[in-house]
């Protein structure tokens, strides 16, 4: 086992079956969402088809875990090149010893490990974080843009009206919006909707653009990252314009409240995005949806596509990569949740 030492403090390798328990106690003093953090620790390190490694923040002369860095290795392609990349997961330092040293060796060693063995590894560090990743060499990748279409729209406007008048007004603006989408898919036809509580064995669609960056999504990888999540319950829903046909678009959907979140989703080349978000805005209406949510990085025409089926931009947080080879640097990227940890 390698350890690297500095400033009264190592960094090694974590044997799960003696630091597992000491890791999740780090991760519940630290992060949030402390409860299905034992589960984690299962799912994303243990049962991961790809595998995943984690190292550990020990005092200098002492066995204690003090803090935790993690990488789960994900399949993933720019145009025809297959790459190996690692996902950095569970940053965590415990109180006391979160200073700028033990977060700098945490990250160096996570990223050197990565990039001995793969091509990139990628990250979506907090404020507080980017300072520490550029330092060690991480760029921009690109941002998680969080995307919010409204499909009941009194909620909202009772922020500023009386509930009496939110609600009247906002039933006009949800009959108006949805007669909008029927005139304007009126000449594609009604899509075949099929709900189910994991990936259909199919080539999922998807929208190719020449060297983008973007996880390797077959049945495996779907399954583990969402089908087999302990963290949070996952369906699938395929759009077909007959029930005998190849998707055309496909979404995950995770219910939170009133709020449908589309973990992933991908259309067909061609697809009609506007028509495909219409009848998933329909599908979430029918089970109480008042708004739709995705948080994403897309090119420019996924990115444009998005925006004219309705959706509105709210917030952004930024992705950051380091790369093996600078030179081999996708010059774009295709992100979901797909290809985050949680």
């Amino acid at each position: 086992m390698s350890a690297q030492a500095h400033g009264g403090y190592r960094v090694e390798e974590a044997d799960l079956a003696r630091d597992g328990d000491a890791a999740v106690g780090v991760w519940r003093a630290s992060l949030r969402d402390g409860a299905g953090r034992a589960a984690k620790l299962e799912w994303f390190y243990r049962a991961a088809p790809e595998g995943a490694h984690l190292q550990v923040l020990r005092p200098g002369t002492g066995h204690e875990v003090l803090g935790t860095a993690g990488v789960g290795w994900r399949r993933m392609r720019a145009g025809a090149r297959t790459l190996r990349g690692g996902l950095l997961a569970d940053m965590a330092v415990l109180p006391g010893h979160r200073t700028l040293g033990p977060a700098m060796q945490l990250q160096r060693a996570a990223s050197d490990r990565a990039l001995a063995e793969g091509d990139l590894v990628y990250g979506f560090p907090n404020a507080n974080a980017v300072p520490v990743v550029k330092r060690l060499g991480y760029v921009h990748l690109g941002d998680m843009v969080l995307y919010v279409r409204a499909l009941r729209h009194a909620p909202y406007l009772e922020r500023r009206l009386p509930r009496p008048l939110a609600t009247l007004l906002g039933r006009a603006i949800d009959t108006a919006f949805a007669l909008r989408d029927r005139l304007r898919n009126l000449h594609r036809g009604a899509l075949h909707a099929q709900w189910s509580e994991g990936p259909l064995d199919l080539v999922h669609p998807r929208w190719p653009r020449p060297g983008m960056l973007e996880g390797v999504r077959d049945r495996a990888a779907l399954e583990w990252r969402f089908a087999h999540n302990p963290l949070a319950a996952f369906r699938f829903l395929y759009l077909r314009r007959a029930p005998d046909a190849q998707p055309m678009a496909w979404f995950v959907c995770r219910r939170d409240g009133d709020v449908l979140h589309i973990a992933d989703f991908g259309f067909a080349p061609g697809a009609p995005v506007a028509h495909c978000v219409a009848t998933l805005a329909r599908e979430a209406t029918a089970r109480g949806g008042r708004s739709l949510v995705v948080e994403c990085c897309l090119p420019d025409e996924e990115r444009s596509a998005l925006l004219r089926a309705g959706f509105r931009e709210r917030q952004r947080r930024p992705i950051y990569a380091r790369w093996r080879d600078p030179e081999q640097a996708a010059r774009a990227v295709r992100f979901t949740s797909f290809d985050e940890d949680e």
